[in-house]
């Protein structure tokens, strides 16, 4: 992934397309037996098992003005509000207060504004994981960890998750879609290499790792479409309650 070639072509994509605009109880859970369910992913792309690969680091961040960064916000609060097909461009401009003569200094296009939603969410969601993960040293911890990062992450961005998870499917700028594939792998690829680590180490056992990775990520896509913040608890909690299930089991 990513690399020198993937940074100029994330700038590329969102720069020029936008110039116009505790430890598992032994025995239990995962570290007993065999998970055999899994879930869908954020995309309908096959998740074929195989060896983790290596990550990339260091990738620096699209410049974004404040204006941009207001218009990407509404945006995505309409979207997942209203529904992507339902608001126009001119709904956007009216939302920040821009004629929509001026919007297109910005973003030409509804579809580039979808597209760098997507593409900054997605990117930032597995640099904020990553992070999180990296402050852990055992499969178990890490596990745990990616799975609350991943509920933080949404709490916090409630609204372009949800644009993420609905619309991922329907870029249609070649160049934004193959670079958020790229930082989807990303982020998939950091909760497969915990559970390669846990295989590998004897904590887990695991008899299909690639139905762990997908229920694993697939448990915050659920959760992101029936939370609600007035609830008893935060997302943190209840994802640190599927940690628990996952690696304890339900058995007694």
């Amino acid at each position: 992934m990513g690399g020198t070639g993937q940074v100029r072509r994330y700038r590329a994509a969102v720069g020029s397309a936008s110039s116009m605009s505790g430890a598992a109880r032994q025995g239990s859970g995962v570290c007993r037996y065999h998970m055999r369910t899994g879930a869908t992913s954020l995309s309908s792309s096959s998740m074929a098992e195989k060896k983790p690969a290596a990550k990339k680091r260091g990738r620096p961040a699209v410049h974004r003005t404040p204006r941009k960064e207001e218009i990407l916000e509404t945006a995505a609060r309409l979207f997942a509000d209203e529904g992507y097909n339902s608001v126009s461009l001119q709904d956007i401009a009216d939302a920040v207060g821009l004629s929509k003569t001026a919007l297109y200094h910005y973003f030409d296009r509804k579809e580039t504004i979808l597209g760098t939603i997507v593409v900054t969410t997605v990117k930032e969601l597995s640099e904020f994981v990553e992070r999180a993960v990296a402050a852990h040293q055992s499969p178990q911890d890490r596990l745990a960890a990616f799975l609350e990062a991943q509920a933080e992450f949404f709490e916090q961005h409630q609204a372009s998750f949800q644009v993420l998870l609905t619309r991922f499917a329907n870029l249609r700028e070649p160049k934004m879609r193959d670079i958020a594939v790229e930082w989807r792998v990303n982020y998939e690829n950091t909760i497969r290499n915990i559970v390669h680590e846990g295989v590998t180490a004897g904590v887990f056992n695991a008899g299909s790792p690639n139905a762990v990775v997908r229920m694993v990520i697939s448990s915050v896509y659920w959760l992101a479409r029936w939370y609600r913040p007035s609830g008893k608890q935060t997302s943190r909690e209840i994802a640190r309650e599927y940690a628990e299930i996952i690696l304890h089991g339900i058995v007694k």
